[in-house]
């Protein structure tokens, strides 16, 4: 088990406690919950990406067009590392 320490707001502490005696629970168990669905929603959010059937369509078509060479790429890969290898 970990433990949080955490400082809210009194208004914010009356809200937590009034919502998890509405739903039967305690407290930390409401704060928990919540920051659990929150923290799943956005790494869903970051991991996943929605197109229309339009923009896949554009997408698809970018992927088999030619690619283009970007100067300012080309000379920075040509540089040695900076980062030292291990």
């Amino acid at each position: 088990m970990i433990w949080w320490t955490l400082r809210i707001s009194p208004q914010s502490d009356v809200l937590v406690r009034r919502a998890a005696a509405l739903r039967g629970v305690s407290k930390a168990n409401f704060v928990e919950s919540a920051a659990v669905e929150r923290a799943r929603a956005v790494v869903a959010d970051h991991g996943q990406l929605t197109l229309s059937p339009d923009e896949f369509a554009r997408f698809s078509e970018s992927l088999d067009e030619a690619p283009v060479a970007i100067p300012q790429l080309a000379d920075l890969f040509s540089k040695q590392s900076q980062i030292p290898s291990v």
